[in-house]
């Protein structure tokens, strides 16, 4: 059915929500926090009450500051009894109960009653606008953790607080955070679960949450989380640690909030977000100590389809359901929770560096990559902040990809070009599956050189073995008339080819996947149209000697001439 068969009037919400946006998106990606002196003389007229109170969840009181665009209306949050907070519980044991297991702060004996075991780790996860946590995408990932480890997993349903405008689910997470909190609290003191042992994973207005839960934990140590995933870590030294996931955090009404009305770096130790629908539905600029970039964070293969039925509804634009890259933050934590492949993410200063090859090390203490995953606690400092960490991903699951960083080492004899322009074409051959055929962009190479290509392949290749370099020369260049004869130098000198896998962590591991490829003799001397072969085996110390007509002929003087012999020596 296509949208202009579909009848519904747009409600004024989301009007406004339309107008936030385009304010946003006129003001880019630049760190602006709302001024604090500004009044609420606007809004005081929609609410007139700043505080509501609960028996046992303590005050919500609305923040005292208030923007026509950035923060439209500070509402208070809706009625507990309409929120209608509450809790199953998931195990191995009960992975998927029917009825499904509900828990309550109320009484912890019913939490011991249960397969809950005190001993284990606990992982929360908290759905964001327009779901209720009974989706298919959330049990889903419910699985996936159940399917990771033995953990007590549960997940927090606040449907009735959700399924509103954005306006009203925004201001309703405060009090759901405070439901959290009081759950939590109640594990720790009555069944003496260790705060270390509990994790929060929230999705959009899920992330948000988290983070308004965090506030309300005594002794808070660790928040593991993201804007699209952010984590967060409270007074490290601490011997309480309480850990949070949040996937996708959303962007509207968040960005550019002071810190204390959203999540970011100084709310923990460490903190780390990522980010898959940055500057729209999320936020692009980063918000902790590492933040992950899945294909730039911005736009996610697979999701620019002709999907014209996901903008039928008219909350469209920002439904944690309908947004394809927006949820792709949740589809790629669930992969990276399978064993198959790791993915590591590299510190770059922007995503066209990173696909060119810039930024694919580690570094010697290991603080310029990151595994993506439950794994990002791993990374070895607490000192840096806001470090953006790159990495690509598949169109469908499953969305690791193996990755390879290409290192073509060219020779620069006195005989050739100083560049030249044309084709590059490699065919990776590993112990387990090969690369065929891979085209580079017609590219200006220079001979001494080294270039760098990022290449990825479903399935891991294995120790590789050989590589073919295909050269095809395409002359461009009007200040060398000699081509237009014939004559020039239309060769490529090659030294060697340097294969690394970058899905290794820490640094180490990628060393030892990382594979030094030699032509039979060095350079290789590749005439246009052909291919020549390198592999581990050859050794790189071989040289042509320099020395009689032969030698001259392999290195390019007499280009169109036929090749009599080669001189092998050892240096």
């Amino acid at each position: 059915m296509m949208c202009k068969d579909l009848q519904f009037t747009t409600p004024p919400t989301f009007q406004v929500e339309q107008i936030t946006y385009q304010r946003e998106k006129d003001v880019g990606d630049q760190e602006q926090v709302l001024d604090l002196n500004q009044t609420l003389t606007a809004t005081l007229a929609l609410q007139p009450e700043n505080t509501v109170c609960y028996d046992d969840l303590g005050c919500i009181t609305r923040f005292s500051f208030s923007d026509p665009l950035l923060w439209p209306i500070n509402l208070l949050p809706e009625a507990r009894e309409k929120i209608d907070t509450h809790f199953t519980l998931y195990t191995r044991e009960v992975p998927n109960p029917q009825p499904p297991i509900r828990i309550s702060a109320d009484d912890p004996n019913t939490i011991s009653a249960t397969t809950f075991k005190a001993t284990r780790l606990t992982k929360f996860v908290v759905h964001g606008w327009l779901s209720t946590g009974y989706d298919n995408i959330t049990q889903e990932f419910l699985q996936s953790l159940l399917n990771k480890g033995d953990f007590n997993v549960i997940c927090v349903h606040w449907g009735g607080g959700s399924s509103t405008s954005y306006f009203q689910a925004h201001a309703n997470t405060r009090l759901v955070g405070l439901e959290i909190a009081l759950l939590v609290n109640t594990m720790v003191e009555k069944l003496k679960v260790k705060a270390t042992d509990v994790h929060l994973i929230g999705h959009s207005l899920g992330a948000h949450t988290s983070g308004y839960a965090g506030e309300k934990i005594p002794n808070l140590g660790q928040i593991t989380g993201d804007y699209i995933v952010k984590t967060r870590v409270k007074n490290y030294k601490s011997p309480t640690l309480i850990i949070y996931l949040g996937l996708d955090p959303a962007g509207p009404y968040f960005r550019r909030m002071p810190s204390f009305a959203r999540l970011d770096y100084t709310d923990a130790q460490f903190v780390d977000g990522v980010h898959t629908d940055a500057g729209f539905i999320g936020i692009y600029e980063p918000v902790g100590h590492l933040d992950f970039y899945p294909n730039g964070g911005r736009n996610q293969p697979g999701c620019q389809t002709s999907e014209w039925s996901y903008f039928c509804h008219p909350f469209a634009v920002l439904s944690d359901i309908t947004a394809c890259d927006h949820l792709r933050a949740v589809h790629y934590y669930s992969s990276s929770l399978k064993d198959t492949c790791q993915t590591v993410g590299y510190e770059c200063s922007d995503y066209e560096s990173y696909n060119n090859g810039e930024c694919t090390s580690c570094g010697s203490d290991n603080t310029r990559c990151a595994p993506f995953g439950l794994d990002a606690i791993k990374y070895p400092s607490r000192a840096r902040v806001n470090v953006k960490l790159y990495f690509n991903t598949g169109k469908v699951m499953p969305y690791c990809k193996f990755q390879y960083i290409v290192s073509v080492k060219l020779a620069k004899p006195l005989v050739a070009k100083p560049t030249v322009k044309g084709l590059l074409r490699l065919s990776v051959i590993g112990e387990t599956d090969y690369i065929p055929n891979f085209s580079l962009p017609m590219s200006v190479l220079e001979h001494g050189k080294d270039h760098r290509i990022l290449m990825s392949s479903p399935s891991s290749l294995g120790p590789i073995k050989k590589v073919f370099l295909h050269w095809i020369y395409i002359h461009f260049d009007l200040l060398d008339p000699s081509c237009f004869f014939g004559i020039c130098n239309k060769r490529l000198y090659v030294n060697s080819v340097t294969i690394s896998l970058l899905n290794s962590y820490p640094e180490s591991n990628k060393i030892a996947n990382t594979y030094l490829n030699c032509p039979r003799y060095s350079p290789a001397v590749i005439p246009t149209f052909q291919s020549m072969e390198f592999s581990v085996e050859n050794s790189c110390s071989s040289t042509f000697q320099l020395q009689t007509l032969s030698g001259m002929l392999n290195l390019g003087f007499f280009p169109n001439a036929r090749i009599f012999r080669r001189v092998k020596t050892n240096n």
